[in-house]
């Protein structure tokens, strides 16, 4: 793990453009505000809490219906729990982009943190692959059916990608120098 915290090193520190995205994002009012304000913060770290249960509590089990479990439900009730994942992704996006205006520093050199960021691209792919070649394939399993071996590998790179954005996410607070 070592090597591959160094070569990331070496690479961001070979750039100017993250030290300059640095200061400027820790320049703006919003930043100040976020690191000044007492509750800010722990309001941010709250709410992103609640993102992730309403993503992970809806996509989870949708993954694991495609992975060929829970056969006896069809993949449409767990199709219709996507909004609440959307909602959940939407809180965690804008709490995270507040935690990275507001200390830019402790993520754009930190491994974790754009290793979070891969897994996340990884995820959103896997996402853009489903909708765009697979989703109706799925909404027309019966309850009972086996699911295709593509949308098996899909269950499988979503619950794989979304584990690792947690993992990752976790993962900042020990690696690197986020906190």
């Amino acid at each position: 793990m070592d090597l591959l915290g160094d070569m990331m090193t070496a690479i961001l520190n070979t750039t100017t453009l993250d030290e300059s995205v640095v200061r400027y994002l820790k320049s703006t009012g919003f930043s100040q505000f976020v690191v000044n304000t007492p509750w800010v913060w722990p309001l941010a770290e709250t709410v992103h809490f609640l993102g992730l249960a309403l993503l992970f509590g809806t996509i989870g089990p949708l993954d694991f219906r495609l992975l060929g479990f829970m056969r006896h439900l069809p993949v449409s009730a767990f199709r219709a729990l996507v909004p609440w994942a959307v909602a959940g992704f939407v809180l965690n996006l804008v709490t995270g982009l507040i935690f990275l205006v507001a200390t830019p520093d402790q993520y754009m050199s930190n491994i974790s943190w754009w290793l979070k960021a891969l897994f996340l691209a990884i995820a959103g792919l896997n996402v853009l692959v489903f909708e765009l070649t697979q989703r109706a394939n799925a909404d027309a399993m019966l309850p009972g059916a086996d699911t295709t071996p593509m949308l098996k590998m899909i269950g499988g790179v979503s619950l794989v990608s979304w584990f690792m954005v947690l993992f990752w996410g976790r993962m900042l607070a020990f690696l690197g120098n986020a906190f």
